[in-house]
């Protein structure tokens, strides 16, 4: 065994962090080992922090945290202690700067509940609902005291339903919300969700103007669309889509796809990533089944993981190969980013969930949530409305309170190498605050095995990642 201290260059996602030093605080305990061909990672468990060492240096390794305690040797006391200060230095066994996520930073508006198809999944879709709109003065009162809120930039998300059947209602919202960020100094920027059969020439240009990124909701092809996708009186929509693709095909084009995964598409995610890629569009995004709404006890729509995680696989490879360089394939870029950088900008990827934090949800009646993919008639629902209280006082409430202490480290995740980047899965889908969802556990597992190896033995993610900066 080669008795080499140093890390020296080696690959680390410590990119960004301060030097640290040994203040008494390494834990080894946090430090998890994995081999990796010729490699070994050693990943601190707890903040996502890793590196990859030469193999041989799996001996010096297993004795972090022994080098102060004098039961080495001299000689191999210095190397160990020398091997132990330079993992400190990139962040990992040491707690190092906290990185806190309290300051709202996005809010979605649920614009309606109506929307002009009756998809069978639906989660927004209650069946004691009636259809109705969120009233603009409530809007307005909503998004300013998100701005009031937030530490100087806001991402509004327009939501519903489908929200350009209220198309008035953002018009409004967009302009009456932009002037108030400007007087607070505040950069707001705003995206939403559609099924973009509504576009006219005013939507669209209402957009451009003013800078409104718009993503699409398609499952697939037309034969695995329609499946699901369907009007109220039960025809299936991929035709309304195509028309609108047909009509502004460089608008439509700048939108990324959001595809929702049931038992019907979970084995064709080669299939759409392809057809999407094919047809042009900005990028392609999964969202996994969740059964509320009016998928409530709708078990044959349950995905079967095994079938999804065999098809994330075929997948991946497909990435790696090159096929889609160029393309945001984002069900496997979403967890690269998650190793490279650690858990932050995504929040359903880190433990301190979005959920009550920096996230807030408001639904057509007004109601706050922590979240909206959390199950409003569930235990973790509505934290108030806006007719009688507001947002600061919803994220101050005792049951947002409750979302933000979420622990799940009496859970396997305390054992689990990939906790830092993983975050415990999704509280939503999880459906409690001790709770881990099953389902999105095996993707995230299977996931960052196949990206840490990859990343070990080749360029292949380094290439990918590469093309979609040209």
């Amino acid at each position: 065994m080669a008795l080499g201290g140093a890390t020296g260059d080696v690959p680390t996602n410590a990119m960004g962090v301060p030097p640290m030093r040994d203040d008494g605080g390494f834990d080894p305990s946090r430090v998890k080992l994995l081999p990796r061909g010729d490699k070994i990672l050693a990943m601190d468990r707890v903040s996502g922090r890793w590196a990859l060492l030469p193999e041989d240096q799996r001996g010096l390794l297993v004795l972090l945290g022994a080098a102060k305690a004098e039961h080495l040797p001299d000689q191999l006391g210095h190397v160990v202690g020398e091997l132990q200060e330079n993992l400190i230095r990139q962040g990992i066994g040491v707690a190092g700067p906290s990185r806190e996520f309290s300051a709202l930073t996005t809010i979605i508006v649920k614009l309606t509940n109506a929307c002009n198809m009756a998809c069978a999944y639906c989660y927004d879709f209650e069946s004691s609902e009636k259809a109705r709109r969120l009233e603009t003065e409530t809007a307005l009162k909503a998004v300013r005291e998100a701005i009031d809120l937030c530490e100087g930039r806001l991402w509004v998300i327009l939501h519903g339903g489908e929200p350009m059947l209220v198309w008035d209602l953002i018009e409004t919202l967009v302009i009456q919300a932009r002037a108030h960020a400007a007087e607070r100094g505040v950069v707001i920027d705003f995206t939403g969700q559609t099924n973009m059969t509504r576009l006219t020439d005013r939507i669209v240009n209402f957009s451009i103007r003013h800078g409104i990124a718009w993503g699409v909701s398609v499952d697939g092809t037309a034969e695995t669309h329609d499946r699901l996708r369907v009007l109220h009186t039960g025809g299936g929509t991929h035709g309304l889509f195509r028309d609108a693709l047909n009509r502004y095909p460089a608008f439509v084009r700048s939108s990324s796809v959001m595809s929702t995964i049931t038992a019907v598409n979970q084995g064709r995610l080669l299939e759409c990533a392809r057809y999407f890629r094919d047809l042009g569009m900005a990028g392609w995004d999964w969202s996994l089944f969740q059964p509320i709404g009016r998928a409530r006890g709708e078990s044959r729509l349950a995905i079967d993981v095994d079938e999804l995680v065999a098809a994330w696989n075929l997948l991946f490879d497909a990435v790696l190969s090159g096929e889609f360089h160029g393309f945001p394939v984002m069900p496997v870029k979403k967890y690269i980013d998650n190793f490279l950088h650690g858990p932050g900008k995504n929040m359903c990827m880190r433990p301190q969930c979005g959920a009550a934090r920096d996230l807030v949800s408001i639904s057509s009646d007004g109601t706050i949530e922590a979240c909206d993919c959390i199950d409003p008639l569930g235990p973790l629902g509505n934290l108030g409305n806006l007719a009688t209280g507001t947002i600061a006082g919803a994220r101050a409430c005792a049951k947002a309170a409750k979302i933000r202490a979420r622990d799940v480290q009496h859970q396997e995740c305390g054992k689990c190498i990939w906790f830092g980047v993983c975050g415990g899965t999704c509280l939503a889908h999880a459906g409690g605050v001790e709770e881990v969802w099953p389902e999105g556990c095996a993707v995230a597992l299977n996931a960052f095995d196949r990206i840490s190896a990859t990343f070990a033995s080749g360029e292949e993610i380094q290439s990918y990642l590469a093309s979609l900066d040209t």
